[in-house]
């Protein structure tokens, strides 16, 4: 099979320092800030839509921060997928976890939102508990398997968002096995959702979490891999969260999740992935 071109030019990129592929996206940045496009475009309505409060000048830095943020989180791709496993954990300088995740010994869920260097996280994960990792495939086969493997190469084991995929989740839970799920992305359509607030602003919510609480006894966790400032290591953070308040109901369960995940994306709102369209499309035309 041919190498995509997404896999050529990562592993090109790889052969320089981590350094060096943050000033690339920063000449990328400026390029995406000053013109009209699609993620500057969301970014944007996502800063007006959840901080009203914030006035222009404010509101203009978190833009632009946050489009240099996203950039990074490209072009860091090339280490994190490319490099030696034991390469891209020594850039984890700061590792911040509760005593409730070294000492788990049933099932884990680990939340991730899109908060700084997620695919770093992922290969932390794969290395330390051989997560099994949720994952979207790819319509090119040859874009799939590069990334699959990319992700699984220290020990995390993707699962597809298939139905088969979920049996397999919960059939790992129930053995003990730990799970990392983004649960911060809008749900297709063909996937059970449900509305709660996410920075006072609607946004269609995932019932996976609160399906898999209600079924298992299981410790749930939140966790984050931030970029340093300046960016060229990472910065672990895993918390604990109450499994009650995510087993109970749908809604409440939606609310509470969504309530966490905000506490945390606030400790570093810039990278956090704003250019995504997170929210429901009548808050966006309510805004307009």
């Amino acid at each position: 099979m041919r190498k995509p071109f997404i896999q050529f030019f990562f592993e090109v990129l790889s052969h320089f320092s981590l350094r060096f592929q943050y000033r690339l996206a920063d000449v990328i940045a400026f390029f995406v800030r000053n013109t009209t496009n699609q993620l500057s475009r969301q970014v944007r309505e996502n800063i007006a839509l959840c901080f009203t409060g914030l006035g222009e000048a404010e509101q203009k830095t978190l833009y632009q921060e946050s489009i240099r943020q996203t950039c990074y989180a490209m072009t860091e791709l090339a280490a994190v997928w490319c490099w030696p496993v034991e390469k891209i954990l020594a850039q984890v300088s700061s590792i911040d976890t509760c005593d409730e995740f070294e000492q788990s010994t049933r099932g884990r869920i680990i939340l991730a939102p899109h908060l700084g260097s997620w695919e770093t996280l992922v290969i932390w994960l794969g290395n330390n508990c051989n997560a099994m990792i949720m994952y979207k495939r790819r319509k090119n086969k040859a874009v799939d398997q590069f990334v699959k493997a990319a992700r699984a190469r220290s020990g995390g084991i993707p699962v597809p968002t298939k139905i088969h995929g979920l049996r397999k989740l919960l059939i790992g839970l129930r053995e003990g096995n730990s799970l990392m799920i983004l649960p911060d992305q809008q749900p297709s359509k063909s996937k059970a959702k449900i509305k709660a607030e996410f920075f006072g602003v609607s946004a269609p919510t995932t019932t996976l979490v609160h399906n898999l609480c209600s079924k298992v006894e299981c410790d749930v966790f939140l966790a984050s891999m931030q970029r340093s400032s300046p960016p060229g290591n990472f910065s672990l953070r895993i918390q604990l969260l109450d499994h009650v308040s995510l087993a109970e109901d749908e809604v409440g369960s939606a609310q509470y999740m969504n309530d966490q995940i905000e506490l945390l994306v606030r400790s570093s709102l810039e990278q956090y992935q704003w250019g995504y369209r997170r929210f429901s499309e009548n808050a966006y035309k309510a805004a307009k």
